[in-house]
């Protein structure tokens, strides 16, 4: 796994963006997915003001999201496909059959086994953009998933309810089980992107890059993948730099 430090969030809102326009310059029919969180909002701001100066970047590629609560109904104002449209799909006018959503009203099994057909179909992910949660998790595989899950629904650990509540209110508020692909799944993106900004994420990421591969901690099995980049923050790495 390769590390890019920069010095802030900005910093890795620049720099992702240009990682996501050359993958779409060099290949306009990729198929990608982005996390939610407040790491990728400075990355979607680009994202959108780069639609604005070449309205044609995103006309051929295809979205998937990489996660969503289960058990909500379509509409529920929770619902992440809400969020990544509210930042990303609509400023950047992505058209809604280029974006594969997992639908969280649905049956959970048949709902996964769909995305993971669609994903099939178009030839897997050609860059999948993630985020890294507080206890190692990437999407919603939480500790303790395998290094070849595919896209299920899990329950949410209760540090990732505690983080999530920040965004909905309360931790009663947050759903407690989420759908999403898989780490293996993710692991056969043809490029992988890991953001991570702020001192709140220096501890996990320390973990990340010191303590042995396991299941325990999720986002450790990108030291197996020699196409991930770690883009990190000075922040976020000072820990595991002694900073």
């Amino acid at each position: 796994m390769k590390i890019v430090e920069v010095e802030n969030g900005n910093d890795i809102g620049q720099k992702a963006a240009e990682v996501v326009i050359r993958q779409l310059r060099d290949k306009p029919s990729s198929v990608v997915t982005f996390p939610t969180g407040n790491t990728p909002l400075p990355l979607f701001r680009e994202l959108a003001a780069a639609s604005k100066s070449h309205p044609r970047l995103f006309e051929h590629a295809h979205f998937v999201t990489l996660d969503e609560y289960a058990d909500i109904a379509r509409k529920d104002r929770r619902r992440l496909f809400s969020w990544l449209s509210r930042e990303f799909f609509a400023p950047a006018a992505i058209r809604k059959e280029q974006v594969i959503a997992f639908d969280p009203s649905a049956d959970d099994e048949a709902e996964c086994r769909r995305i993971e057909e669609r994903l099939e179909a178009l030839g897997g992910l050609d860059l999948a953009v993630l985020g890294l949660g507080p206890n190692g998790h990437l999407g919603f595989n939480e500790p303790g998933s395998c290094f070849d899950s595919r896209a299920r629904k899990v329950a949410l650990a209760p540090e990732s309810i505690v983080s999530n509540s920040t965004y909905w209110g309360s931790e009663a508020d947050v759903p407690t089980h989420g759908l999403t692909l898989g780490l293996g799944t993710l692991r056969e993106a043809r490029a992988i992107l890991v953001l991570v900004s702020g001192r709140a994420k220096a501890h996990i990421v320390s973990r990340l890059l010191k303590e042995p591969i396991s299941e325990g901690i999720p986002a450790s099995v990108l030291r197996l993948c020699p196409q991930s980049t770690l883009m990190a923050d000075r922040e976020s790495l000072s820990v595991a730099f002694r900073r």
